[in-house]
Formats: C-alpha cells, structure tokens, sequence
C-alpha cells in the first residue's frame, strides 16, 4: 500500500433539529397550552488519533463525510434525539487546516486525543419556550441552525520516538534493520527509502520498547522543496529524538554542517531536539581514522556511537543511549503540539443603511427603510423564518432589549419607519418615555 501523507476532504455536520409548534390535547380539554418540545442537536465531524497506523492511505476512497442531523422536537414537550458524531479515525501526528482560510483546526499527538474539526447545529427551541403571561399561546417554533461545513486537509507528520536522519547511503536504512524488526530495501543507490519506515526498538533487558523511524535521505535544498524534501522534513519534527547517521568514509563534519543548514532552514526549533550521532561504517576504516572523525564532530556538542549497522559494532551502546536520552512522551506531546487556533466567534458589526423606496401609490410620500445587517439579527430573524407573522411581536420585543431601538433613534429614525431584517419587515416605533 502505498504511503499517503496528505490527503484533502470535505466535511458536512449535521442540522439542528427544528422545535416544534404543538399544543396539548386531551379528553375534556379542547384548547390545551404549547407543549411543542425542542429540536436536536446535529451531529459533529470528530477527529480520533489511533496508533498502528503509518498513513492516511485507510481513508482514501471516502473523501466526503456528513453527520447526521437532529430530529425535530414533538408535542407534549419531547425533545428530538441528537444527530450522532461521525468520528474519523487518523493515525497519531495528524494535523488538519481549514483549506480555505489555513487555520489549524487539529493537532493530534496522542493516542485517544480527540477534536471537532465540524460542528453540529443547534436544535431549535419548541413554542412551550416562548409562553408568558402576555403571550400564553404561540403559534411559532424557533428553525434549528446549519451544521458547519467545510474543506479540510489533513497532514500525517508522523509520531515515532526516534528519528534517523542522514543523507542518502548514510546506512540508515541498514541502521533500522540491525536495531529493530523492521525489513526495509537495503541497496546502494539514492532514495533507496521513498516513505518513512518504522521499526520497534527494545532494550537490552528487554524491559522498554521504542519506535525508531527511517526517514528518507535528505539532499541539499530539501528544506526549499527539492526531491522528496518538504514531504519528510515535517515527519522528523515529531520525533522525540533526532540521530544524524553519518557516513565516516565521506566528510562526516561537512555532512553534518549541511544536514543542520537544511533543518534550521526549515524549522530551527528542530535544531534544539535532543539528539545524538552515529557515525557509521567504522568497519570501512582505520580506527585512528574513526577516532579523528569523533574528535572532529565534538563542535557539534553531540554525544557520538562509532558504529557499523553491517557488522553490528557499537549498537547495544547505541540502543542503550536511545532509551538514556528519549525525552518523556507526554511532557513532550504537551508542549510540541501545535496551537489549536479558535473558531472565529465575533459577529458582524452592526451597520444601518438608510433607503427611501417609491410610494405605493402617486402623491404618497415615499417609503423610509433602514436596512438592518450584523450584529446577530440577521441570524436570530432566519430561525423564526416558518412562523415569522406570529413571531414578530416576540421578535420586536428581542430586538428592543438588545438596543437595535436605541441604535435606530441614535441615526435618525423616525416613527413608522419601516425596519428591514433579511425578509423580514416591521415597523418602528419609539419607546415610551424616551
């Protein structure tokens, strides 16, 4: 199966259910009061990170998810049922972006984390909500409200405790193998590796384990999307330890100069991971040779296994250093993981624009109109838009208690001018007293 490491969908939560308008009826009692109950909530699109799975590839053939909608509410004030979640199982170390405006919406780095990344609309409210003394049967129930719809890219930045980084041929391929049960294609040739590759790591008592992640070669200009750069630099930013496998038969300092030129052009915080190198291929030269590379790499500040993946010189040292040097998993994922950006909630700011329309008949003066948008009216008016004759008396009421009077008298209106909200119209007076 091929490895897939981005991968575009689009999501679609469910409606809220609408409230319903009922009133009760019973034997002996011929005009009963609203009993209408809510709607439901709307199903969300949730996101599940679970372990044992290396790619996004398990999604591929679905790339369109809908939760289902809230049930509407019934009389004798029985709420409707919620729309379940639809929850998208990824692998751990997937982040998933808004498409259209880039926003992080998930950052999954633990196993079990979960987050809504489309939520579900909220149920309208039943006529049994809207009854007072004054208003003692109402003939309108409040519309549930969409689900969020969206696009979204997910990005699989793999999760493994350690990762090998190195140029091509550096032998990490052979480094996995001889450490771990992994089998990956071993030849002398460039980019050998084309997906990362993972393996389980033990300890020498056999008390721990580990997983150990083969990252393809880097060359020179990864960071800048040359070869398969940019797909993998963002993979060796999840792993807990960085160990830069170094060839020691070519120029090990210089190699190791460029690797951290690519990585710090990419991200530098990825500098500032604990880290170790393996200098590889020992067997090839002499151990004066060996012993001089080791001195030479100390500027670096690294701890450094002289090694040979081929003949297995040196690796119970290394694996020992593995389990020395691994950061704690959880302090890790908690201050690794990227900020979560918030959905945005502010509303729209009011605006009033004045209008004049041609009189219904000649000789009439012409009709004065305020148009009304922002400020949360236009969205309150469309959840009453099945009952809007009888909810304008109760609709005026709302909207005189959140200012829109006082911000209408503030810009000039006058009594009997006509307010206009969406499709819905009604006539301004002045309260009494002001």
């Amino acid at each position: 199966m091929a490895f897939r490491d981005v991968l575009d969908i689009e999501v679609q939560a469910g409606n809220g259910g609408d409230g319903s308008m009922s009133f009760h009826r019973a034997k002996f009692l011929e005009k009963g009061g609203p009993d209408g109950g809510h709607g439901g909530r709307g199903g969300s699109i949730v996101l599940r990170a679970i372990e044992g799975v290396e790619s996004l590839e398990r999604l591929v053939g679905r790339r369109k998810f809908k939760a289902p909608s809230g049930a509407y509410g019934e009389g004798r004030l029985r709420q409707g049922s919620d729309g379940e979640d639809v929850v998208i199982e990824v692998p751990v170390g997937t982040t998933a972006f808004d498409s259209d405006s880039g926003r992080v919406i998930a950052d999954l780095v633990r196993v079990g984390q979960e987050q809504v990344i489309a939520r579900g609309g909220f149920g309208g409210r039943g006529n049994s909500t809207f009854a007072s003394s004054t208003r003692q049967a109402p003939r309108f129930a409040e519309l549930g409200t969409p689900g969020q719809r969206r696009r979204v890219r997910l990005e699989l930045r793999l999760i493994a405790d350690v990762g090998l980084v190195g140029y091509p041929n550096a032998g990490k391929s052979s480094l996995l193998a001889a450490l771990s049960r992994a089998n990956p294609a071993i030849a002398d040739y460039p980019f050998t590796t084309l997906s990362p590759i993972l393996g389980v790591v033990e300890s020498v008592g056999g008390e721990e384990r580990l997983t150990l992640a083969d990252i393809p070669g880097i060359i020179e200009g990864a960071s800048e999307g040359k070869g398969l750069g940019l797909e993998f630099l963002r993979h060796i930013s999840r792993t807990r330890l960085l160990v830069y496998v170094l060839d020691v038969t070519r120029d090990p300092v210089s190699e190791m100069r460029q690797l951290q030129a690519e990585l710090r052009a990419y991200d530098p915080s990825l500098l500032e991971q604990v880290a170790c190198v393996a200098l590889n291929k020992v067997e090839l030269v002499d151990p004066d040779l060996a012993a001089f590379a080791e001195d030479e790499l100390a500027e670096f500040g690294l701890p450094v296994f002289q090694i040979s993946a081929r003949e297995g010189q040196g690796l119970n040292e290394l694996r020992a250093a593995l389990f020395q040097l691994l950061p704690d998993r959880e302090l890790w994922a908690r201050t690794h993981a990227l900020e979560v950006e918030p959905e945005e909630t502010r509303e729209e700011a009011l605006s009033l624009t004045f209008r004049e329309d041609a009189p219904a008949k000649p000789g009439e003066a012409p009709e004065r109109v305020w148009e009304v948008h922002g400020g949360g009216f236009e969205e309150r008016v469309v959840r009453f838009a099945r009952h809007m004759d009888d909810a304008a008396e109760y609709l005026s009421g709302v909207f005189k208690r959140q200012g829109l009077y006082n911000a209408l008298k503030k810009v000039g209106a006058r009594e009997g001018d006509t307010v206009e909200i969406g499709n819905f119209r009604f006539e301004y007076f002045e309260e009494e007293g002001k």
